[in-house]
C-alpha cells in the first residue's frame, strides 16, 4: 500500500506502513539540502523559500520538525536568497551538524506545535561577564527561537561578538519557544545562582536597610510570588516612588531591583522622552510602555520623573501637561497592566504633579535619606572590601563624614585610592614599562590618604548648609561642665535611645533653645551637640531666612524643613533665632506669619529618625512666646559667663597647645579675665601668641619650633584688650 503523503521527491514513493504522515495534522515536504548559514544567533534555523512558506503553512519564526534518525524541531525563516529553487532549503551550521546532514542532503519537513518556554535556565560560558539586562537584550534579538533541551544557544551581543550559552532546563517542555514572556534564569558552572562583578546587587546597597527592605516588599515580592495577593484578595501594588536628595542611591536601588529579580528592565530618562513635534513624546511613553507588557513580567524605572510629568497647573508647556496627562492615563488606564511594576526616581517631589502620587498609581512613596553614621560604616566597607587598607578606622572616617550621601562616599575612596598611587608611585603616568607584581603589592591605602582625599570633599547633601565641625566637640567647650552633663542627659541620651523610649510611651526631645550674652559660645555648644550626636547637621542663620517679598520667608522655612526631613536624623541649628523679632519691619503681621510658619513645622516634625532644632538667642524675651511653648523649644539652656574655674579651663585649653610652651601661674590671669567671656578669652590668648610669634620671628630668620609664653604677655594681652573694650 502506498503512502498518501502531499508531496515527495520523484523516485521517492514509498509504503504506508514505513510513514507516519497520517498520524498528523500537518502535510510532509521532501527537500534538497543546499548552502550552510554560517553563525546565525539561535539554537537551530531552517531557511525556506517563501513558495513552500506558504505550502507548509508556516509564517516567519514558526517551529518545524525534521524527520529523520537524528530529528529535531527548528525555527523557519524566509530563505535570504530569492532566487533560490523552491525545492532546496539551508540550515545553520550547529543543525547540521547535529543532523548528521550532508550538502544535496535529501530532509522531510513538517509544520510543528511548539509551546512557549515559560522558563529557560542558562549558564554562560567561562570569562563571561554579562549583565542581565545585556543577556536579556541578546535573548531579544533572537525572539521565537526554538529551545531543544540540552543543547546550546548561540547568541549576539551589540557589537556582534557570538557567545554559546548552554541550556540547562526549559520549563514547561523539553522543546519549546523563547517568546517576550520568558523568564530567563542564570546559573554558573557550579549550579549556583550567576551574578555579574558589573550588575548591583542589594548586598551592594549599604546605608538603606529599612528602604531595601520596604522596595522588595513592595516589587519583589509581587513580581516573584503573585499568587499571594490572589489568595489575599488584593491588588499588588503597581508603582512606587523613591525620591530623597541626589546621590542617595534612589538609581542604584531600582538597579538592584532588576538585577535580583531577573524581570525584563526598561529604563526611561524623563528628558530623553520629551520631543518637539506633536504627538513624539506621548507614542514614546507609549511604546515604553508596549514594550513591558509584551516581555511581563518587568519593571518600567523612570529616572527623573519631574522633568516627565511637572504639575500641570503651573506648568507653562503644553508638551509637559500632554505627556502628565499619557503617563496618568498608562498607569490608570482602563487596560490592566499586569505583571508590570513602574518605578520613579526624583530629587524633587513637589514638583510632580499631585494626580500621580494616589494609590492606583505611585501606591508606595519610599524617602532614601542620608546615611546616618552606622549607615555611612556600612557604605564604607562596601567601597573598601576590594582596596589594600592599611590601619584605617572607618569608625572615626563614618563620624567625621557628616552630610556624605553614597555618591560622595565613593567619591572619597576614589580620591584616597589616587592619593595611595601618587603616595607610592609618584610619576606613574610618564612610565610606559610593565608594572611588576611587587610594585602592585606595594600600593596600600593609608589613614593618610584618607585624610588628603577628605580635605577636597564636600557632601552632596545639604551643600547648601555645609558645616565645619573639625573645632567643635566636647573636648574643645572650656568650662561649663554642668551645662554639657544636663545636655547629654537630657538631650543626647533620649535621640540615641529613640526605640526604647517609644516602647515606653515617652517623646523624644526636638527642640533646644540656647540663650546667654555675645561671646559665651551657643553656637559652638550647638554645633558641639550636632557633632556628639553623630547626626547629619544644618546650619543656617536667621536673617538668611528673611525676605522682603510677600510670601518668601515662608517657602524658605518650609523648604529648610523639608531638607531637614530628608537628612534625617538631623540637628538643625537655627543660629540668631531672635532676628526674627528684631528684624526691623514695621509690620507685625509679616513677623506673624514667619513665626506661625516656623511654630507649623516644628509641630509636624514626624520622621522615623530623630530631628533636633537647635536655636540660639542672646535672650529668650527675645523669642517670640509661640516659639517657646512645649513641643517646640520647650527646653531651654542658659549659659552665663565663665567663672573662675570656667577662666581657668578656657585658659589651659588654649595655652597647653602643641608648640606653645607657657611658663606662669594662672591665678592671676583668672581673676583679671572676671567679667569677660569665652570669646573675649580666646582672643587675648590668639593676641598674645601673634605678638610673640613676631618678636621671635623679628629676632630670628628662620621660623622657630614653637612659641614661648610668660605670665607678663598674657597679663598685658588682657589690659590691652579691657583698654580697648573701654573706648
Amino acid at each position: 500500500m502506498e503512502c498518501h503523503c502531499k508531496d515527495h521527491l520523484p523516485g521517492d514513493w514509498h509504503s504506508h506502513e514505513g510513514c507516519d504522515c497520517q498520524n498528523n495534522d500537518y502535510p510532509t515536504y521532501a527537500f534538497v539540502v543546499t548552502k550552510v548559514i554560517e553563525d546565525y544567533p539561535g539554537a537551530g534555523v531552517v531557511f525556506i523559500s517563501k513558495t513552500f512558506m506558504e505550502s507548509l503553512k508556516l509564517g516567519d519564526g514558526d517551529a518545524v520538525e525534521v524527520l529523520g534518525p537524528n530529528g529535531c524541531v527548528v525555527q523557519a525563516k524566509n530563505h535570504p536568497n530569492s532566487w533560490i529553487d523552491t525545492r532546496m532549503v539551508s540550515f545553520d551550521r550547529d543543525t547540521m551538524e547535529k543532523t548528521g546532514f550532508q550538502m544535496f542532503s535529501q530532509v522531510k519537513l513538517r509544520k510543528a506545535v511548539c509551546v512557549e518556554a515559560e522558563t529557560v535556565t542558562l549558564q554562560p560560558p567561562d570569562g563571561v561577564d554579562l549583565t542581565r539586562q545585556q543577556i536579556r537584550s541578546m535573548m531579544d534579538k533572537v525572539d521565537g527561537v526554538i529551545l531543544t533541551g540540552s543543547h546550546s544557544l548561540s547568541l549576539q551581543t551589540n557589537r556582534g561578538e557570538t557567545i554559546r550559552f548552554r541550556i540547562v532546563e526549559t520549563e514547561p517542555d523539553e522543546i519549546c519557544k523563547v517568546c517576550p514572556s520568558t523568564r530567563i534564569r542564570l546559573v554558573n558552572q557550579d549550579g549556583q545562582e550567576y551574578s555579574s562583578t558589573k550588575e548591583t546587587y542589594f548586598k551592594d546597597v549599604g546605608g538603606l536597610q529599612d528602604a531595601v527592605s520596604k522596595v522588595r516588599e513592595v516589587v519583589q515580592l509581587p513580581l516573584k510570588h503573585p499568587e499571594i495577593f490572589y489568595r489575599l484578595g488584593i491588588d499588588p501594588p503597581r508603582g512606587v516612588l523613591l525620591h530623597g536628595p541626589s546621590g542617595t542611591g534612589k538609581t542604584l536601588i531600582a538597579r538592584a531591583v532588576a538585577a535580583e529579580t531577573g524581570s525584563w528592565f526598561k529604563s526611561v530618562v524623563g528628558s530623553e522622552i520629551m520631543e518637539k513635534y506633536y504627538g513624539e513624546s506621548e507614542a514614546k511613553l507609549r511604546a515604553a510602555f508596549e514594550e513591558a507588557f509584551k516581555h511581563a513580567p518587568a519593571i518600567i524605572f523612570i529616572d527623573e520623573i519631574d522633568a516627565l510629568a511637572p504639575r500641570r497647573d503651573t506648568s507653562e508647556g503644553e508638551v509637559e501637561r500632554r505627556v502628565t496627562a499619557q503617563l496618568l492615563a498608562l498607569m490608570d488606564g482602563l487596560e490592566d497592566r499586569g505583571a508590570v511594576m513602574v518605578l520613579a526616581a526624583t530629587n524633587l517631589p513637589n514638583n510632580l504633579d499631585p494626580a500621580l502620587r494616589r494609590p492606583g498609581r505611585f501606591d508606595r512613596e519610599i524617602i532614601i535619606g542620608v546615611p546616618d553614621v552606622p549607615g555611612r560604616r556600612e557604605i564604607l566597607e562596601i567601597h573598601t572590601r576590594s582596596m589594600p587598607l592599611g590601619p584605617v578606622n572607618l569608625d572615626d572616617l563614618a563620624h567625621r563624614i557628616h552630610g556624605f550621601v553614597g555618591a560622595d562616599i565613593k567619591s572619597l575612596c576614589q580620591e584616597a585610592a589616587y592619593a595611595a598611587l601618587r603616595r607610592s608611585l609618584p610619576g606613574l603616568e610618564d612610565t610606559d614599562q610593565q608594572l611588576s607584581e611587587d610594585f602592585l603589592e606595594a600600593i596600600v591605602v593609608e589613614a593618610g590618604d584618607f585624610e588628603d582625599a577628605f580635605k577636597g570633599m564636600r557632601p552632596s547633601a545639604g551643600r547648601r548648609f555645609e558645616v565645619n565641625l573639625n573645632d567643635a566637640g566636647w573636648n574643645n567647650v572650656g568650662g561649663y561642665s554642668r551645662e554639657v552633663e544636663f545636655l547629654v542627659d537630657s538631650i543626647l541620651w533620649p535621640l540615641k535611645n529613640v526605640g526604647f523610649l517609644e516602647k515606653l510611651g515617652v517623646g523624644r526631645p526636638s527642640g533646644l533653645l540656647i540663650t546667654g550674652p555675645s561671646g559665651v559660645g551657643k553656637t559652638l555648644m550647638a554645633r558641639s551637640i550636632a557633632k556628639e550626636s553623630g547626626f547629619n547637621v544644618i546650619e543656617i542663620r536667621g536673617p538668611e531666612l528673611l525676605s522682603k517679598y510677600m510670601g518668601e520667608s515662608e517657602r524658605n522655612i518650609r523648604e529648610l524643613f523639608r531638607q531637614t526631613r530628608e537628612l534625617a536624623p538631623t540637628v538643625l541649628i537655627l543660629d540668631s533665632v531672635d532676628s526674627f523679632a528684631t528684624s526691623g519691619w514695621s509690620d507685625s503681621k509679616v513677623i506673624d506669619r514667619i513665626v506661625n510658619q516656623l511654630a507649623l513645622e516644628m509641630n509636624s516634625i514626624k520622621s522615623e529618625k530623630p530631628i533636633l532644632v537647635v536655636a540660639t538667642a542672646v535672650s529668650s524675651d527675645d523669642v517670640p512666646p509661640a516659639l517657646r511653648s512645649t513641643g517646640r523649644f520647650g527646653q531651654e539652656l542658659t549659659l552665663r559667663l565663665p567663672e573662675e574655674t570656667d577662666r581657668e579651663e578656657i585658659f589651659r585649653k588654649y595655652l597647653s597647645r602643641e608648640r606653645i610652651r607657657y611658663s606662669g601661674e594662672m591665678e592671676s590671669l583668672v581673676r583679671e579675665g572676671e567679667g569677660l567671656s569665652c570669646g573675649d578669652l580666646e582672643e587675648i590668648c590668639r593676641r598674645a601668641i601673634l605678638s610673640a610669634a613676631k618678636l621671635l620671628l623679628e629676632k630670628e630668620a628662620a621660623a622657630p619650633d614653637g612659641v614661648e609664653l610668660t605670665e607678663n604677655d598674657l597679663l598685658r594681652s588682657i589690659d590691652q584688650w579691657k583698654l580697648m573694650r573701654s573706648l
